[in-house]
C-alpha cells in the first residue's frame, strides 16, 4: 500500500508560498480534503484557478510570473526542494529526497463564479503534519461543480470518494448544481458524455492510486454505488430551465439571462467550437444536439 504522507508534507511546505500570490485560488481534492473537510483522505496535488479574467496572453504572462516567484521563495526556505518550472504548461514539478508533487494552473478555466473564500488548513492536517496555512479557495459551488464534472469524466476513485462525502453531507444543492452547469460548459468533453457517461472499470486505479489515501472504508462497491447515485441525483435535479439552457448552449445560441457564464474563457472557447462545428459540419452538429436531447430525456 502506497504511503502518501511524504507528498502531503511536501505539499504543505509549498502551499504557504502559493497563498502569497493572491491571483490564485485553490480548487480540487486538496481544497476539499485539507480545507473544507477534516482530511478524510490525503491529497497530493496543488490545483489552482487564476482568478482574474484577462486575455490569454496576459493571463499566461502573469501566471508564469507568479509561478516563478513561488519557485524562488520555496527554494529559498527549503534548500532540499527542487522545482522545475514548465511555463508552456503553467506547471511546477516539485521534489525533495522523499516525494514528488505537481502544482498546476488550469489553462482554460480562468475566473471564479463568485469571489474566492479564504480558508484555514483543517485541524486534523495541522496536527498530523505540524503545519499551518490559509489560502484562497474557489467558491463552494464551483469547487464541487468542478469535482462532479471530473468524477463523471475520468471516474477516478479519488473523485468519487469526494463525491460520496458530498452526497452524504451537503447534497446536490442549488449552489453546487449551478457550479456543475458551469463545469459542463467549461469541460473539453461534450456535455452529453458527462450527463450520460460510459462507465469505466476502475479496479486497477482503486488498487494503485487510491488505497493508502484514506482510513475511511471505500470499497469498489462503494465506488460503483456512488457513481450511479451521482448520475441519478443530477438527472433528478435538472429542471426544464436547466435543460433549455444546456440545449441553447449546445445549439450555439446560449440564453445568458438564465445563467451568466458568457465572460469566462473556457465557456467562450467551447461555445466557439460549437459554433464552428455548426458552420462547418451541420450534420455532426445536429447529431451532437440530438445526443444531448437524448441524455436530457434520460434525466426525466
Amino acid at each position: 500500500m502506497a504511503n502518501y504522507k511524504p507528498q502531503v508534507s511536501l505539499l504543505l511546505t509549498v502551499l504557504p508560498e502559493v497563498a502569497k500570490e493572491d491571483c490564485f485560488a485553490l480548487h480540487g481534492g486538496t481544497a476539499i480534503n485539507l480545507f473544507v473537510r477534516e482530511m478524510p483522505r490525503l491529497s497530493v496535488d496543488i490545483d489552482l484557478t487564476y482568478i482574474t479574467l484577462e486575455d490569454r496572453e496576459t493571463s499566461f504572462e502573469n501566471i508564469n510570473g507568479a509561478l516563478g516567484r513561488i519557485k524562488d521563495n520555496v527554494e529559498a526556505i527549503a534548500t532540499d526542494v527542487r522545482i522545475v518550472h514548465k511555463p508552456e504548461n503553467l506547471k511546477l514539478q516539485i521534489s525533495n529526497g522523499e516525494a514528488q508533487i505537481k502544482l498546476e494552473v488550469n489553462q482554460a478555466m480562468r475566473g471564479t463564479m463568485e469571489p474566492p473564500v479564504t480558508m484555514i488548513l483543517c485541524e486534523t492536517a495541522q496536527e498530523t503534519f505540524d503545519a499551518f496555512c490559509e489560502i484562497q479557495v474557489v467558491p463552494i459551488g464551483q469547487l464541487y461543480g468542478g469535482k462532479i464534472c471530473a468524477a463523471l469524466d475520468r471516474q477516478h476513485p479519488r473523485d468519487l470518494f469526494d463525491v460520496k462525502l458530498l452526497l452524504e453531507n451537503e447534497g446536490f444543492t442549488e449552489q453546487i448544481k449551478t457550479g456543475f452547469l458551469f463545469g459542463l460548459l467549461s469541460s473539453k468533453r461534450p456535455i452529453h458524455e458527462l450527463l450520460n457517461p460510459n462507465l469505466i472499470d476502475q479496479r486497477s486505479a482503486m488498487s494503485n492510486q487510491f488505497e493508502g489515501m484514506s482510513e475511511e472504508e471505500f470499497t469498489y462497491e462503494d465506488f460503483e454505488t456512488t457513481r450511479s447515485l451521482l448520475i441519478k441525483t443530477i438527472h433528478e435535479n435538472l429542471t426544464d430551465k436547466d435543460k433549455e439552457f444546456l440545449l441553447s448552449f449546445q445549439n450555439g445560441t446560449p440564453d445568458w439571462s438564465l445563467f451568466d457564464f458568457g465572460d469566462y474563457p473556457a465557456v467562450q472557447w467551447k461555445l466557439q467550437n460549437l459554433q464552428k462545428l455548426r458552420e462547418s459540419n451541420l450534420e455532426k452538429h445536429k447529431e451532437q444536439l440530438s445526443l444531448l436531447k437524448s441524455a436530457l430525456v434520460v434525466s426525466t
